[in-house]
């Protein structure tokens, strides 16, 4: 999460102002995915049938944001190394792309429409706006000023496996969840 000009975080409609004014800059509305749709991709009730009708969950932010909390079965590429990695990502499936607050995954599915894919949502407020909103039980943190990792995130992050109040789906979890 970036800081104002005053030093303040920006608040989460802010943000997403920010996201949805670049969306508008992008000249397509239809990337944003709600926070009640993301909901219904993950609970597996959006009318798909098959696993492979489900969208791919990509995560863009870094390594230590997807071990303290991710969605279960997301493929982690931060948006620093997506380029140079676009090859591991399904290009004949949709994509649901996020990262904390939706801006970083904005800018991921930008370059991911650059280089053909097609399918792709962004999760409007990103992980942080569903915890808050729809999944209180996921842990929820906020970048230090200057975009550095929260200590106490770190130190729960090094407990690896052992910490048990950390994403409540589980280190590895790859099947789907209901909700």
């Amino acid at each position: 999460m970036s800081t104002s000009r005053k030093g303040s975080s920006p608040s989460v409609e802010e943000q997403k102002n920010r996201a949805r004014e670049f969306e508008r800059l992008l000249g397509r509305g239809d990337v944003r995915l709600s926070c009640r749709e993301m909901r219904e991709i993950l609970s597996g009730c959006s009318g798909k049938e098959g696993e492979d009708s489900l969208p791919v969950l990509l995560d863009v932010r870094e390594e230590w944001e997807y071990r303290y909390v991710r969605f279960p079965g997301a493929l982690n590429i931060p948006l620093s190394r997506l380029p140079e990695n676009l090859d591991k990502i399904p290009s004949d499936r949709d994509l649901v792309i996020y990262c904390h607050t939706g801006i970083r995954s904005l800018l991921a599915c930008y370059l991911l429409m650059q280089n053909g894919f097609e399918k792709v949502r962004n999760l409007d407020g990103g992980i942080d706006d569903y915890a808050r909103t729809i999944e209180p039980a996921l842990p929820r943190y906020r970048l230090e000023q200057g975009r550095r990792p929260p200590e106490a995130v770190l130190a729960k992050n090094a407990q690896g496996e052992e910490r048990g109040d950390h994403n409540p789906w589980g280190e590895g979890v790859s099947a789907r969840i209901s909700l």
